[in-house]
């Protein structure tokens, strides 16, 4: 049975930003904006390749598929090994869901609707960063951190 989240099929935009810099290298998300009323529900998509390879642009057809049906989607590059050994992916993966809500009413989305899925190794990454948002090791953020 098929589950369409939004009614009717919808026109995609796509346009890769910076969330953010680390060692005066950026770190891109890949929107994949639905077109339409909004505000749409959010997805985080986290890429495989066995936590060492691959980026944005891998399952490109799944972030087309579900921005199609009215979710939007942000495809994001992370650190990786050997260069930046765990826990830097579990960071910048945190740091991405946050960065995604609190530019939720400039995207279109929802902060309140905001989700992470991934493939392979990247399944894995999506089920540890929402097992630990807390732990200061993978939760490091400057950008976005509240100040109490």
């Amino acid at each position: 049975m098929a589950i369409t989240l939004v009614e009717g099929r919808h026109d995609v935009a796509v346009e890769d930003v910076e969330y953010q810099r680390q060692n005066g290298q950026p770190l891109l998300a890949r929107l994949y904006r639905p077109s339409g009323n909004r505000p749409f529900p959010a997805a985080l998509q986290i890429h495989g390749g066995a936590w060492v390879g691959k980026d944005r642009t891998d399952n490109d057809y799944i972030a087309q598929a579900l921005a199609q049906s009215g979710v939007l989607v942000a495809a994001i590059d992370f650190r990786m090994p050997p260069g930046e050994p765990y826990p830097a992916s579990l960071a910048d993966i945190n740091l991405a869901a946050r960065w995604l809500k609190a530019r939720s009413w400039r995207y279109g989305s929802h902060a309140d609707r905001v989700g992470a899925f991934g493939t392979s190794s990247g399944g894995h990454l999506a089920l540890l960063a929402a097992m630990r948002p807390g732990i200061p090791a993978t939760a490091r953020c400057r950008s976005t951190r509240r100040r109490r």
